[in-house]
């Protein structure tokens, strides 16, 4: 803990990720995004770095659960005849090539990657835009559990992930990200979002959050 302008300020990666207000943000690992059969390998995308973390994510998740670590999985939904889609996000969905029709609400496509099953005591969000703040209410099921602080992974690095992470700060909240369980469809913006990460958070590794996590928290102030 440090001092900043008379205001305590939670410092250490202990401190940071205490149990006792800490939330894991589990951002879209669906089928369309990570599955080989999903929307985007099918337009196209190269899901390899994404596919490959499937079982990483699947694995810390379940570890973290067992924990009793507040878990919240966010879901990227598209509602059908484009109902969620304004002109400008249409056009930002296309830009690419691909179909603007990804993870349509009731879809294989739109459900969480198998492996990955929510818990009676998580929560499942779901978003129709980047950041998963914008006009859900994430923020207001973290304030309800007194939570302080975001650890994030998830897909897309350089998009939703990033996107979140940017409105998590933006909300009040200490981020941590977790870089080896980010991926991305492109290396190079990859590998840019996760320097900006490194940059201006405490990033941490799944080694790092486990022992957090395992061992004897002090009593929060």
């Amino acid at each position: 803990m440090k001092t900043i302008n008379g205001v305590s300020v939670l410092d250490t990666l202990d401190e940071l990720v205490d149990p006792a207000h800490t939330a894991l943000v589990v951002i879209d690992v669906q089928n369309d995004f990570c599955h080989p059969d999903g929307h985007f390998a099918q337009h196209g995308k190269d899901v390899s770095m994404i596919t490959a973390c499937m079982p990483a994510w699947v694995e810390f998740v379940s570890r973290v659960q067992a924990l009793d670590i507040f878990t919240v999985f966010v879901r990227q939904l598209t509602l059908p005849h484009g109902r969620s889609d304004a002109p400008s996000w249409l056009r930002l969905k296309c830009r690419d090539g691909k179909s603007p029709e990804y993870t349509l609400k009731g879809s294989w496509g739109s459900e969480l990657i198998d492996g990955l099953v929510p818990g009676p005591s998580d929560a499942v969000v779901e978003k129709f835009r980047s950041d998963a703040f914008v006009r859900t209410a994430l923020d207001g099921i973290l304030r309800a559990q007194g939570i302080k602080t975001l650890v994030i992974v998830g897909t897309t690095t350089e998009g939703c992930v990033e996107s979140t992470i940017r409105g998590a700060s933006y909300h009040d909240y200490y981020v941590v990200p977790v870089p080896e369980l980010i991926a991305g469809p492109h290396a190079q913006l990859h590998q840019n979002s996760i320097e900006f990460m490194r940059a201006r958070y405490p990033v941490a590794s799944v080694d790092e959050l486990l022992r957090c996590w395992s061992s004897p928290q002090p009593a929060a102030s």
